[in-house]
């Protein structure tokens, strides 16, 4: 044995060792494991017909000077199932209060005083579904709906229960997921109320894989939730304006405000 080769590096090397057999490739009991902690977080959700809860958001861009940037936004949500809808969001870049109450959606941009509203009668998931086809990126929107198991395990090839963690000082249990497309983690809440706590997908074929990362707190259901109105008080300043037109839904500023992000 080397001279050089201390005790030290000989703990360096087993935890190495520890670490890369921790995440070896998945076997079967592993993705059973994190299949049935998420279809036990899904049934919780789907069947809360009052939910609020806070949230942070961070969105991930790689400049063509491959620089990656983070835009941060922080916000709150409402949701009365199965068609009522009310969500806050500030960022740098905006601010927006978006309300659905079954029959038409509203998006108030405040920094802009504009607003959009469109006509539509359905459920979320339908409103889910007619944002995803006008091309507005609404990532997490996936725990809002009804079949929120279906949504999130479509395409998935491999699953992996992790490890238990800590988000916020809370216990949960860390799970890994893959599809050709992206990969996603989660951490839900241990316990009797198992909520999602942290939620990341990897845009893995993307320049650098940003992330897009939402941590919710502040979880309530039933009776716990405050009332809220899912009308918004538009001002009558306020400009109408197509949806397009109102900047940042998407969370990232102009491409002309920084660099023209990949």
């Amino acid at each position: 044995m080397s001279s050089t080769f201390s005790f030290p590096r000989l703990k360096r090397i087993l935890l190495y060792a520890s670490l890369a057999a921790s995440l070896a490739p998945p076997t079967s009991a592993w993705a059973d494991d994190a299949k049935a902690l998420l279809k036990t977080m899904s049934d919780f959700l789907t069947a809360q017909k009052t939910i609020s809860f806070t949230y942070q958001s961070s969105l991930e861009a790689v400049t063509p000077a491959f620089e990656k940037l983070q835009f941060v936004s922080s916000g709150t949500a409402n949701l009365t199932r199965p068609d009522k809808l009310r969500v806050t969001r500030t960022g740098g870049f905006a601010d927006l209060d978006v309300s659905f109450d079954g029959s038409s959606l509203t998006v108030h941009g405040k920094n802009l005083d504009a607003y959009a509203k469109i006509d539509g009668k359905g459920s979320l998931d339908d409103l889910i579904d007619r944002l995803m086809t006008a091309g507005v990126e609404a990532p997490g929107a996936d725990l809002l709906s009804s079949s929120v198991y279906d949504e999130l395990m479509s395409d998935v090839t491999e699953a992996k229960h992790i490890s238990s963690a800590f988000v916020d000082g809370v216990e949960c249990e860390y799970l890994a997921f893959r599809t050709p497309e992206i990969d996603w983690q989660i951490w839900i809440q241990s316990g009797p109320q198992p909520i999602p706590r942290r939620y990341v997908i990897t845009s893995k074929h993307v320049v650098q894989a940003p992330q897009y990362t939402l941590e919710i707190s502040d979880f309530k259901s039933g009776a716990d939730v405050a009332a809220v109105s899912y009308t918004i008080e538009v001002p009558a300043s306020a400009k109408t304006v197509d949806l397009s037109e109102l900047q940042s839904l998407d969370e990232l500023p102009e491409a002309a405000d920084m660099g023209e992000v990949k």
